[in-house]
């Protein structure tokens, strides 16, 4: 038996970096009025979290601002 753990964000700006980064978006939760972002937690995905923090992610503008358009399309639907 495998054992997941997940991490969540309501940050749709890192969660666009990350889908924009190969992850995938495991859920869609909602949290009040808000919505939360739930990927699988790897320390690869901590890394690249900590670099979007630290202004160092690295994005490609027309991929990101696609992922935008998705992520904001589902919080709207959800």
């Amino acid at each position: 038996m495998k054992i997941t753990t997940e991490t969540t964000t309501q940050d749709i700006w890192l969660a666009a970096v990350a889908c924009q980064n190969g992850y995938e978006l495991s859920d869609l939760r909602k949290l009040g009025d808000r919505k939360l972002f739930v990927f699988e937690d790897s320390e690869a995905f901590q890394e690249l979290k900590r670099d979007y923090y630290w202004h160092q992610a690295k994005v490609d503008p027309l991929k990101f601002k696609k992922a935008i358009r998705e992520l904001k399309a589902l919080t709207v639907e959800g």
